[in-house]
């Protein structure tokens, strides 16, 4: 007899999640302490982050994301191509285009591709002017989660990690905070992209959505086109965009890792 909660583990570009089948689970699944549990990379299965599938109306599915304290937030574009093949791998779809349903609306998925699932975005908008917060020079830009883009050069993780924390907890942010977003100009058709995530509190291997926040700042500021490469510590994505940025496609990887149970009773609580 099988125990235990049914679990999938996946990642794309190194942004890790687990993912549950809402109508297979108990809610505990979706309790702020079940979650931080989880992601626990040491005394639980480790990951970014939770998403949880649903059936919705008019949709092939419904994903709600949560930071891995457990925290809810409106989208995340890795996680969206993952869940994207999770649907696709249990045959309840034989569509390669999938329409689904998260917390910024209603998003596509292209899944023609096995190796570049493309995503249609919520196309990017400014929230702010130019401002400078702690020293760095951005602006705030909404592309279905909430992101502060700056350019740098010659940044690294090391840097991310020291100075994102001042600009997500910034009084500009309160009490929301905000995502952080590092970017450098390689070329005109290809940017480095660095996150730091709330939520999450580290500096990611991927974000999908910051990378289009990123992106979108860039060519903005510095007519960058269409298509764009967009390297991350954890790979590299492509993003697609028309000049009016209505259309907005990232494309990028999406891997099911493995599938397996789990007794939440042998989960600790974080070790701080």
């Amino acid at each position: 007899m099988n125990t235990g909660i049914k679990f999938t583990k996946a990642h794309g570009t190194g942004n890790d999640f687990i993912i549950f089948d809402a109508a297979e689970s108990p809610d505990i699944i979706r309790e702020k302490s079940f979650i931080s549990r989880i992601c626990q990379r040491r005394t639980g299965v480790g990951a970014d982050a939770v998403l949880v599938l649903s059936k919705a109306p008019d949709f092939d599915f419904k994903m709600d994301y949560y930071n891995s304290d457990g925290t809810w937030e409106t989208m995340c574009a890795n996680g969206a191509r993952c869940a994207g093949v999770f649907i696709k791998n249990r045959g309840t779809v034989v569509d390669n285009h999938l329409y689904f349903l998260a917390g910024d609306g209603s998003h596509e998925l292209d899944m023609s591709d096995d190796n570049q699932i493309r995503l249609k975005m919520t196309p990017p908008v400014y929230k702010s002017d130019l401002i400078t917060v702690e020293g760095f020079s951005g602006r705030h830009v909404d592309s279905g989660a909430t992101h502060f883009a700056t350019e740098v050069q010659r940044f690294t993780m090391k840097q991310a990690a020291e100075f994102a924390p001042g600009i997500r907890y910034a009084a500009e942010f309160a009490p929301r905070g905000i995502n952080v977003n590092f970017f450098e100009r390689i070329d005109p058709h290809a940017i480095k992209v660095i996150t730091y995530e709330k939520g999450v509190e580290n500096v990611m291997l991927s974000c999908g959505s910051g990378s289009v926040a990123a992106a979108y700042h860039a060519a903005k500021s510095q007519a960058l086109k269409s298509p764009l490469q967009i390297v991350v510590p954890g790979g590299k994505l492509l993003l697609e965009f028309d000049p009016e940025w209505k259309n907005v496609w990232l494309s990028g990887p999406a891997v099911i890792l493995y599938s397996a149970r789990i007794n939440p009773d042998n989960l600790h609580d974080p070790i701080i």
